[in-house]
C-alpha cells in the first residue's frame, strides 16, 4: 500500500469513526469559528453542517453563555487562563428550533499545520437529566413519606448493623440517627431478646429458617432511657446492589395496650356487676324459699290449725328443721365466699396423714351416700404420706366433692376415693360412674352459682358455690383442684397438694 493509499485509508477510518459515534464532535479555530461537525453534532443541535461551518460556535449556546464565549476564548489565548479548556462539564446547548437542553462538554486544544484549534465533544444528556430528575423526585417523595409516617423504619445489614432510621424510629426509641448508625440493632431490645437476636440472624442466613423474617408480631423494645415498651414489628428482606439487607417496620403500641387493658378492666367490672346481680337474685331466692317454708310451718302451729302433738306437727317440725339446715348451709357458703374473696378466711394448718384423713372423710359422709343409694370406698392410698393443711377446710372440700359425686351417680353404684403420689405431690381423687358433665358446661364448673342441667328427676339442691369455694380453699393451700369427665361415663375430681416429710414422734397415731 502506497503512502497516499495509507493516508486515504486512515482518513476513511477516521471519517467513519466520526460519522458513527453517538457524541457530537465540533472543531473550531482560534477565532471561535466552526470548521467541522460530525453527523451526531448535526442531530444534536438540529442544524446541517452547511449551516454551521464558518459561523461562531456561540450560536449553539443560549444567553448569557452566547456573549461570554468569545471573552473566555480571548482571555485564554491572551493569558492561558483555562476556564473551559481541558475541563469536562455540564453546560446548556441551544438547538436550531430555539429550545435549550443540557449537554456534557469536553474541550481539548490541538495544533494542525501550525494553527491552534479546539475540539469540542458534546453529548446530549437530556434523557439522563430527566431520569435523574425523576429519581430525585422519587427520592424526595420517598424521603417525605419516610420522614412523616408514624411507623419507625429501620434498615440493617446482614450483620445486624443499623444503616438508616427515619425520624419516627428516632422518636420511638429516643436516639438520634447518629447514635444508631453502625450500631447493632439489638441495642433496641432488652434481654433476653438482645442476646438472642444475633443468633436468630445467623441461623436464618445459614439455614433459611424464618423465625422473625416476614412475620408480623408483638415484641418488647428498649428506649434510650432504659424503659421497655410493647411494639409491633414486621421484618422484610431485600437486596440492594447485590447486598442482602433487612427492613424493620416498628410501631409503638403502648397506648393501644393501655386502651386494651382499660377495656379488659371495664369488661371485668361489667362481668363482676353481672355476677353481683346474679348473686343478689340467687341469694334472694335461696333465702326466701326456706324462710317461707319455716314461716308457714310456724304459722300453722302457732295459729292452732295443727295439733302440736299430732303427726302433722312432727312433719311440719321436720320440714322447718330441714329448711333451717338448708338456710344455715347457704349462709355459711355466703360467708365463706366473702372471706375468701377478701382473703380473710382463717386457716389452721396442721400435719395431716392422708390415709386416716380420707377414711374419716368417708365415715363422716357415708350417711349422705346412703341417702342417694351409693357407697363410698377407699380403693388405694399409700401409707404414711403427709401434707400440711387445714383439716377442717380440706374436709369441707372433700365433703363437697363426695356429695356431688353421690348426687350425680346412678343408684347402687360405687364412688371411689383414691390417693396416688405423682412426683412430690399427692393426688386425691373422687371418682364416680354417673351422668358426667357436658362439654358445654365444663368451662363453667368452678364459677359462682353454677349448677349443671340434668335430664333426670333427682333433687339438685345447693347454691352453686360449693366448687368455687373448694377451688379457692385448695389454691390457698398452693394446690390444684381439677377434673376430667365424660358424658354417661362419670367424673373424676382431684386435688393435688405438696407432700411433706415431717419429724414424726414415736407412737404417733392419727385419731
Amino acid at each position: 500500500m502506497s503512502d497516499r493509499e495509507a493516508i486515504n485509508d486512515l482518513l476513511s477510518r477516521t471519517k467513519a469513526i466520526l460519522d458513527t459515534i453517538v457524541d457530537g464532535v465540533i472543531t473550531i479555530n482560534d477565532q471561535g469559528l466552526i470548521e467541522t461537525v460530525n453527523p451526531a453534532a448535526e442531530n444534536i443541535f438540529g442544524y446541517n453542517k452547511s449551516e454551521l461551518i464558518g459561523n461562531n460556535v456561540s450560536m449553539l449556546m443560549p444567553l448569557p453563555y452566547h456573549k461570554e464565549h468569545d471573552i473566555y476564548l480571548s482571555n485564554y489565548l491572551d493569558t492561558g487562563d483555562k476556564k473551559i479548556i481541558g475541563i469536562g462539564r455540564e453546560v446548556t446547548g441551544l438547538r436550531s428550533n430555539g429550545t435549550t437542553f443540557p449537554l456534557e462538554l469536553a474541550i481539548s486544544e490541538m495544533e494542525v499545520n501550525g494553527q491552534r484549534m479546539f475540539t469540542g465533544v458534546v453529548r446530549d444528556i437530556s434523557q439522563r437529566k430527566n431520569t435523574e430528575e425523576t429519581l430525585r423526585g422519587l427520592l424526595a417523595r420517598t424521603k417525605a413519606i419516610l420522614d412523616t409516617i408514624v411507623d419507625g423504619v429501620i434498615t440493617i445489614s446482614d450483620k445486624g448493623l443499623i444503616e438508616t432510621v427515619n425520624p419516627a424510629a428516632e422518636n420511638i426509641f429516643g436516639y438520634t440517627v447518629d447514635e444508631l448508625a453502625g450500631k447493632n440493632v439489638s441495642l433496641l431490645m432488652p434481654n433476653p431478646y438482645r442476646a438472642e437476636h444475633d443468633q436468630y440472624l445467623i441461623n436464618y442466613l445459614n439455614t433459611g429458617e424464618k423465625k422473625i423474617i416476614g412475620i408480623g408480631r408483638e415484641v418488647t423494645g428498649l428506649r434510650k432511657n432504659g424503659e421497655s415498651f410493647p411494639l409491633e414489628l414486621a421484618i422484610s428482606e431485600m437486596e440492594v446492589n447485590g447486598q442482602r439487607m433487612f427492613t424493620g417496620i416498628v410501631r409503638d403500641i403502648s397506648e393501644r395496650k393501655e386502651t386494651e387493658e382499660k377495656l379488659r378492666t371495664a369488661m371485668r367490672r361489667v362481668h363482676e356487676q353481672q355476677i353481683k346481680d346474679e348473686f343478689i337474685a340467687t341469694v334472694s331466692h335461696e333465702l326466701r324459699t326456706p324462710l317461707t317454708s319455716i314461716k308457714a310451718s310456724l304459722e300453722l302451729m302457732i295459729g292452732g290449725a295443727i295439733d302440736n302433738s299430732s303427726k302433722q306437727a312432727d312433719m311440719l317440725i321436720n320440714i322447718a328443721h330441714k329448711n333451717s339446715d338448708r338456710l344455715l348451709l347457704l349462709i355459711n357458703d355466703i360467708l365463706d365466699i366473702s372471706k375468701i374473696e377478701s382473703e380473710k378466711i382463717p386457716f389452721n394448718r396442721q400435719i395431716i396423714s392422708v390415709k386416716p384423713f380420707l377414711e374419716t372423710a368417708i365415715f363422716d359422709n357415708q350417711a349422705y351416700a346412703e341417702k342417694h343409694h351409693v357407697k363410698f370406698t377407699l380403693t388405694h392410698c399409700p401409707e404414711l404420706v403427709f401434707i400440711n393443711a387445714d383439716p377442717d377446710r380440706l374436709m369441707q372440700v372433700m365433703s363437697n366433692l363426695m356429695s356431688n359425686a353421690a348426687k350425680f351417680s346412678h343408684h347402687n353404684s360405687v364412688v371411689e376415693i383414691n390417693a396416688r403420689i405423682i412426683e412430690n405431690k399427692i393426688r386425691i381423687a373422687v371418682c364416680d360412674t354417673g351422668i358426667g358433665i357436658s362439654p358445654d358446661f365444663q368451662g363453667r364448673v368452678f364459677e359462682k352459682f353454677t349448677q349443671a342441667d340434668t335430664s333426670d328427676k333427682r333433687e339438685m339442691s345447693g347454691t352453686g358455690l360449693g366448687l368455687h369455694i373448694s377451688k379457692a380453699i385448695v389454691e390457698q393451700h398452693q394446690g390444684t383442684l381439677a377434673f376430667e369427665s365424660s358424658i354417661d361415663k362419670g367424673s373424676e375430681f382431684y386435688i393435688e397438694l405438696e407432700l411433706i416429710q415431717p419429724d414424726i414422734p414415736q407412737g404417733f397415731q392419727h385419731e
